[in-house]
């Protein structure tokens, strides 16, 4: 079903993707490995050395120069069931516990089964980041928040304090914040090693996190490195197995190489995204990679693993699959064109899930927030707003047409305002709170604040006195908010806080978590009929995985680092070669 429109995926700004090359046509191959690993995020990395550990001679490409959209991430890795961080901390946790929370966050998205193995696991998929030289620490936020402050490293990341989520097992906090090399006494900042120019220097954790695994790459003997080299199309046997791929590469140190990547620099510029001022760029690393590149035919004898991250760069999908978030702003790297999905497609795989948009929008902190109320288009408050800010997004786009106001009382507001001036919140996180300051609509009135926003006064009014009756009673809240972020509005003036995308003062951000059905065991990718295609695996965002229905905060990095290791044993254990021949700790 999927494979047939795989051209219809594709727009203008997308990598081209061709068919697959028949082995058969193949007259000599430019370079052989065991395993081919495409993309260069936290997934492909974690299978590039998973694989290599377990003896395989690997090849890992990246259509830039590495780090992908791990690289641009805060860094956070949801990660429990009693890690040492958490154990030092005083929170308890297990992989039952741990379990029990994400089956509702799943919802039948993977299967209990596999939460269940992801959430054993998870002890050692941190242990293997810090082999890595990841750094992780304490202490724990003392509030739920969306990014802890400078001083803590443990946090909520997701929904567990929210009743509904609410099980037999208390909440723990599972939200481990990598660290800066420079803050741990001892610890080499890795060379080269610079933050991204993100929303504030505290926030790009994500850049020192690939550092690390970047630096632990290189030193692997079994782990060679081609970067700006584009996977064109993927080379299948008469049986359909994947044997290879075609890939377009530039010349290492070569002038094209240079002008490349100082386009992909000036493209990555946030301020130049938000400002819409990165197009020329784009189009100038398109321009050399249609150009300038060689072409180079590889050879991967146990298989080839896709992890090319997702698709909130190509349009034509979001288009086709979930329009309503067409106006968000991406987060995703310049490789998240789909490129990844597409090059599945081409072999005969299967997409799903590609309606799932994660979009943030936080209102935590200021703490204080959480009190106020949501109110949609129609006049109706439509979230809880305790929940995580992908579930607070996700209700503002498909509940309410993108349109969505957070509605105070004057205690509420003086109160945020007073933990703005009092706290130590990032400039990113402040911005926000300056910004409703300046540009907040205000009435003495519900029914006038009503009128200015143009919802019907009347049902607003009804909202906002259910909401506040309950609080008031000590009555559960009608949308499921706990105590702890409830408090009855009393006297006005009232004040609405636009939520609506905005470039570049106010914007929502947002990543795709659909992605390729994968045989949950192992990876690998699957076809129409659930049979797995030889030599083809797929993990991280090009894969459906543990954030593809509901994603907080860390969950796509920890599922990019346990699913890429998947695909490396599978692959590893069909080939039977031992573990831990090159462990990374002694590379």
């Amino acid at each position: 079903m999927m494979s047939s429109s795989l051209h219809d995926l594709r727009d203008g700004k997308s990598s081209r993707i061709g068919a697959p090359l028949p082995a058969a046509s193949v007259g000599a191959w430019d370079v052989e490995c065991d395993l081919l690993v495409i993309g260069y995020g936290i997934a492909g990395a974690s299978a590039a050395l998973e694989a290599a550990d377990h003896g395989l001679d690997v090849v890992l490409i990246d259509r830039f120069r590495g780090g992908g959209t791990s690289q641009l991430s805060g860094g956070v890795v949801y990660a429990g069931g009693g890690t040492p961080i958490q154990r030092a901390c005083g929170v308890e946790d297990s992989p039952e516990a741990m379990a029990e929370y994400l089956e509702k966050e799943a919802e039948g998205t993977v299967s209990s089964e596999t939460v269940r193995r992801f959430c054993e696991d998870s002890v050692d998929t941190l242990a293997f980041l810090s082999r890595a030289g990841v750094q992780f620490s304490g202490p724990r936020a003392p509030v739920k928040t969306s990014y802890p402050t400078a001083e803590y490293y443990l946090y909520f990341p997701d929904n567990a304090t929210v009743p509904a989520y609410r099980g037999r097992h208390a909440p723990a906090e599972r939200g481990h914040r990598s660290k800066d090399p420079a803050l741990v006494q001892g610890a080499p900042i890795p060379p080269g090693t610079k933050p991204h120019g993100g929303f504030s220097e505290g926030a790009d954790m994500g850049w020192f996190l690939m550092a690390a695994v970047k630096e632990t790459v290189a030193r692997h003997p079994r782990i060679r490195v081609l970067r700006q080299a584009r996977a064109a199309r993927l080379v299948q046997a008469e049986d359909r197995s994947v044997v290879g791929a075609e890939v377009q590469m530039l010349v290492p140190k070569s002038r094209a190489a240079s002008l490349h990547g100082w386009a992909e620099d000036r493209a990555r510029n946030l301020t130049l995204q938000l400002l819409g001022l990165s197009a020329p760029f784009t189009g100038l690393i398109n321009l050399v990679e249609k150009a300038a590149p060689r072409r180079r035919l590889i050879r991967a004898r146990r298989g080839v693993v896709l992890a090319a991250g997702g698709y909130i760069r190509n349009r034509a999908i979001l288009k086709r699959f979930a329009s309503p978030y067409l106006s968000t702003f991406p987060i995703g790297c310049f490789g998240d064109d789909g490129a990844g999905l597409r090059l599945g497609l081409s072999a005969g795989g299967v997409a799903d899930h590609l309606d799932r948009i994660s979009a943030w929008r936080f209102i935590n902190p200021p703490y204080a927030w959480t009190k106020g109320v949501i109110i949609g288009r129609e006049g109706r408050r439509i979230t809880n707003e305790e929940q995580y800010g992908a579930h607070i997004g996700r209700a503002i786009y498909e509940k309410s047409d993108g349109r969505a106001w957070l509605v105070l009382d004057a205690a509420i507001w003086e109160d945020a305002l007073h933990s703005v001036r009092t706290g130590n919140l990032y400039g990113f996180q402040q911005f926000p709170v300056k910004e409703a300051q300046r540009r907040a609509a205000s009435a003495d009135t519900i029914e006038g604040l009503a009128a200015k926003l143009g919802v019907p006064p009347a049902v607003m009014r009804a909202d906002v006195d259910a909401y506040s009756d309950t609080a008031r009673s000590g009555a559960p809240d009608p949308l499921g908010k706990s105590d702890a972020c409830r408090q009855a509005f009393g006297a006005g003036p009232f004040y609405a806080i636009d939520l609506k995308h905005k470039t570049p003062s106010n914007p929502v951000t947002a990543f795709s978590t659909g992605g390729l059905r994968v045989d949950e065991g192992t990876g690998a990718v699957v076809d129409a009929t659930g049979r797995a295609i030889l030599g083809l695996f797929a993990a991280g965002r090009t894969a459906v995985g543990m954030p593809s229905n509901n994603y907080v905060s860390g969950l796509s990095l920890a599922d990019g680092v346990w699913s890429g290791r998947r695909a490396a044993r599978a692959i590893a254990s069909e080939a039977g070669v031992g573990a831990e021949a090159i462990p990374m700790s002694a590379a």
